[in-house]
């Protein structure tokens, strides 16, 4: 006999066995593929489009080089400074002040929609009902869906989630649990039918705020050119425009607003002060008119001209400084009030002074738009609270330091003319007395002329309506959805569909460790194979017959015939040993059909169950499973081998010999001599015999009487054995426990090379599948 030399298996990647693997599982992704690309598109037919609305706001920049007419509208906050400035009006556009103003004007949180059979479609400008809210009753209230059925002129039904039914009328107040409403027919749009429904969802209007917060969005694509793009994303083109268009001007109103309020109170704090000097003014002319009336004095300028002609100069300086100081304490008086006002500016003084005023009213301008959405708490409210009073602070000492400068003027100013005034002795009493009097007169008139001025100019800059920013495109909404997107869907639908069960089988090709075909033995060890055993169902006779046709008998003539290249030539019987590794990969199923195919009138075949463990040929025969066996012969001396004999009912050539009674010590049984004696016994009389032995791996029976064949049949099960037992059966090779093996691949499907070669096609012995073509489809 000769030993197959065992050589080491460079593992090699066989792409033609990969690729075959996953093309016999065609069907599962064509079924896959046509799920998803279904679903895709069922999906795409009733999902609602999603479309993106945008506009775009420009800013002006402030610039250093204003002229002097258009300083006040600088000062009155028209441009911005920088982008970080920008930055900032990013976060008041999405501001829920105005984001609020925006839902009440629009009456965003009441929404219309069509009931349909399978999707409802959302309407907003084609409606033909309105409804508003007229009250609340829970502040923390946050939706509430009704249906609006039934409608009779001027009567309708609503119907909520839990069928509750309220009858109301159009134009009149109907209370619900959430609140009381008011629906008003729209006369340019009519119902479609007497059948047709509407629903109508009323939420919160702070939910709708929310909603926005989350959907509107900012953004800065050119901070240099200060330009900003607002976005929205909706179901409805027409809804989203109008959102960001009453978005847009609520935030130019906004502008507005602020930009004025510094003028307004600069306008309040004009007129007080011309209130005032009206009055001085008028008390002073009157005290003019009564010192005239009294003295008789007509003119006093032709005898005061010479007199006072060395003190003119004096006295116009002395008046400008007088008006300064004035205006000065005025603005004392605001200074010291405990409130934090605006305070007037641009009055002409110091520009220090007036740099000073400028930045504390835009920082409580800001201060005050901050406390819309903040409290008093809030670390940014608390610096610009703590910046207010530093530069009030600074604002005070500034204008006590003027007016220390002023008044320090004054005194010399007033200085000189008194020296002027004792050179001029001879002056009547009466001309110093009534120039005083036109001093002040001269005094009031200027200041009030200089206020009246101011107002103008202050009423002018109130006037100009110049919105904050510039809508350089009013909304608009792109064509394309932005979702459902089909030319990404269904494509990826379509990738998904061949992902999906390529990553399945992927997953479970590289966990299966098992045996399918020649293939897989190939790989892992050098020993021959001998045949493929076909699968074979329930239903069909698992034994040779005689004038066998059939896809198994046409298998072991082709086993016979390859063992006569491995069995030795010589005169007594030829012992074929047939063993496995575990139990249940057919080995017996292979023993007893290949003692059929070997019997004939020209040699008989013994078949021995040498299984004594688990005896399983009486499972192929009607001979009783207690009739006396190899067991009785091993231990009983005495027992006559004639009397173990058994021939085959299907063929009278094959003799079998049971493995009897189920020992308890099989191993001391067969390796006490006398199965050698048996064989030896039984050469003489047969031509094969056939050895049904133990699974190699679950016992060491088999070992025992491996020395009596002259070639090991080596059993596995196509789909059943794994791989490692192929490994484990090189090792017995390896190790000389096993002599002249070979396997045979049992179970084997058509679909891992049939045994190769496909009996029932090519000579057309088997017969005709009558499976149908779903299962022969999805058969595995």
């Amino acid at each position: 006999m000769q030993q197959i030399e065992l050589q080491a298996k460079e593992e090699k990647l066989n792409l033609r066995k990969t690729v075959s693997q996953y093309l016999y599982k065609w069907p599962w992704f064509i079924a896959s593929i046509l799920v998803f690309v279904t679903g895709a598109y069922i999906y795409l037919r009733y999902s609602v489009p999603q479309f993106q609305t945008k506009t775009t706001l420009k800013f002006d920049k402030k610039t250093n080089d204003l002229s002097s007419a258009l300083a006040d509208l600088d000062n009155l906050g028209i441009g911005l400074g920088n982008a970080d400035e920008l930055k900032s009006e990013a976060a008041v556009v999405n501001s829920r002040p105005i984001l609020m103003q925006v839902v009440k004007n629009l009456n965003l949180n009441v929404e219309y929609f069509n009931a349909g059979e399978i999707k409802d479609s959302q309407l907003f400008l084609k409606v033909p009902i309105t409804a508003k809210v007229l009250n609340f009753k829970d502040e923390k209230f946050k939706s509430s869906q009704y249906t609006l059925t039934k409608v009779k002129e001027d009567e309708f039904t609503l119907q909520d989630e839990k069928k509750k039914s309220y009858k109301g009328k159009f134009n009149t107040p109907l209370q619900l649990d959430f609140g009381t409403v008011v629906l008003q027919k729209n006369p340019a749009v009519a119902f479609k039918s007497d059948k047709s429904e509407y629903k109508i969802i009323f939420s919160n209007p702070i939910e709708k705020v929310k909603k926005l917060e989350k959907t509107i969005q900012v953004n800065l694509p050119d901070e240099k050119a200060m330009l900003m793009d607002i976005s929205l994303i909706g179901s409805l083109p027409e809804k989203s425009e109008a959102i960001l268009n009453e978005v847009t001007r609520q935030y130019n109103i906004d502008g507005q607003r602020d930009k004025n309020l510094q003028a307004q109170n600069t306008q309040e704090f004009i007129d007080k002060r011309l209130e005032v000097i009206t009055r001085d003014l008028s008390g002073v002319e009157n005290q003019k008119e009564d010192f005239q009336n009294r003295n008789r004095i007509v003119d006093l300028q032709a005898q005061a001209e010479l007199a006072l002609q060395n003190t003119s100069e004096n006295t116009k300086a002395l008046l400008q400084q007088q008006a300064q100081l004035d205006l000065l304490n005025s603005l004392t008086a605001e200074a010291s009030k405990g409130t934090n006002q605006l305070m007037p500016s641009n009055l002409g003084l110091n520009p220090s002074l007036e740099q000073s005023i400028s930045q504390y009213n835009l920082l409580l301008i800001t201060r005050n738009k901050t406390l819309k959405q903040a409290t008093n708490e809030n670390p940014a409210v608390v610096e610009m609270n703590r910046e207010i009073t530093a530069l009030k602070d600074i604002i005070r000492d500034n204008i006590r330091e003027q007016k220390e400068t002023v008044q320090s003027g004054i005194a010399q100013l007033q200085n000189q003319i008194n020296s002027s005034n004792n050179i001029i002795q001879k002056v009547p009493g009466q001309s110093k007395v009534y120039r005083g009097i036109e001093r002040q007169q001269n005094l009031k008139e200027q200041l009030f002329l200089f206020l009246l001025q101011k107002r103008e100019e202050n009423a002018i800059n109130l006037s100009v309506d110049v919105p904050k920013a510039k809508i350089v495109n009013p909304a608009f909404t792109v064509d394309t959805p932005v979702s459902p997107k089909k030319d990404i869907i269904l494509p990826g639908a379509f990738f998904l569909g061949i992902l999906i069960p390529f990553a399945i089988f992927y997953l479970l090709f590289m966990l299966d460790d098992k045996i399918y075909s020649r293939d897989d033995i190939k790989e892992r060890s050098g020993l021959g194979i001998l045949v493929d055993i076909p699968s074979l169902k329930d239903s069909e006779n698992h034994l040779v017959q005689k004038n066998d046709f059939s896809e198994l008998a046409e298998a072991f003539r082709v086993l016979v015939s390859n063992l006569k290249f491995v069995l030795p030539v010589k005169d007594s019987a030829k012992v074929i040993m047939v063993t496995s590794s575990v139990k249940g990969e057919g080995k017996t199923l292979v023993s007893v059909n290949l003692a059929l195919t070997l019997a004939n009138k020209n040699g008989r075949a013994l078949l021995i169950g040498s299984d004594i463990r688990n005896p399983q040929i009486q499972r192929y025969d009607s001979e009783p499973t207690k009739r006396k066996g190899l067991t009785e012969y091993l231990y009983d001396d005495s027992v006559n081998v004639e009397e173990l004999i058994h021939t085959s009912a299907t063929n009278p050539s094959c003799d079998i010999i049971y493995a009897g009674t189920i020992p308890p010590n099989p191993q001391e049984l067969l390796s006490n001599g006398r199965y050698q004696k048996l064989i030896d016994q039984m050469s003489s009389q047969y031509a094969y015999i056939i050895i049904d032995s133990a699974p190699l791996m679950l016992v060491s029976d088999t070992l025992s009487i491996a020395d009596t064949a002259d070639a090991t049949l080596y059993v596995v099960r196509s789909g059943v054995s794994r791989n490692i037992l192929i490994d484990f059966a090189n090792d017995l090779v390896r190790e000389s426990k096993l002599t002249n093996v070979s396997f045979i691949i049992n179970d084997v499907s058509k679909r891992a090379g049939g045994y190769g070669y496909n009996y029932s096609y090519g000579y057309g012995y088997s017969n005709k599948d009558n499976k149908s073509w779903w299962k022969k489809i999805f058969k595995s």
